[in-house]
C-alpha cells in the first residue's frame, strides 16, 4: 500500500484513478498495488498459451493420483525429518512405494487376466 502527502496529489495527473474523491473535501491518499516477482508474471505469461494448458492437463492425470496416495497412504504430507538429504530419501522411499504397489497391482491383473507382460 502507497500513501501520498497532499501536496503529491494536488499536481498529480492520475489523482481520480487513485485518489478518487470520498466526500467534497476529502482525498484518499493511498493506493494498493500488487507487486509480482518476475518469475511469477514469466509463469502466468506461460500459462496463458494454449500448449502450456495441453500440458497442464497431461499432468493432472498422470501426477495427482500418485501425489494424493503418497498423502493418504505413507502420511507424506510433510516431511519429518531435517536437511535436503534427509527429506529427498524420505520422498524417495515415498515414490518406490507407490511404484512397487502399482507395479504389483498391473502384475496381478495381467495374471488374473492370462495376458503376457510385454517383455522390451
Amino acid at each position: 500500500m502507497y500513501r501520498a502527502p497532499k501536496t503529491a496529489c494536488v499536481t498529480c495527473a492520475l489523482r481520480n484513478q487513485c485518489a478518487p474523491k470520498k466526500t467534497r473535501d476529502q482525498w484518499v491518499r493511498s493506493i494498493t498495488r500488487l507487486e509480482e516477482p518476475a518469475t511469477t508474471t514469466a509463469f502466468k505469461a506461460k500459462m496463458a498459451t494454449q500448449e502450456a494448458r495441453e500440458i497442464y492437463a497431461q499432468r493432472s492425470r498422470v501426477a495427482e493420483f500418485p501425489h494424493a496416495w503418497i498423502k493418504q497412504r505413507c502420511g507424506l504430507r510433510q516431511f519429518r525429518c531435517r536437511g535436503r538429504l534427509k527429506a529427498s530419501m524420505e520422498a524417495t522411499w515415498a515414490c518406490l512405494s507407490y511404484n512397487v504397489i502399482r507395479w504389483f497391482s498391473i502384475r496381478r491383473k495381467r495374471h488374473h487376466t492370462g495376458t503376457q507382460p510385454v517383455l522390451a
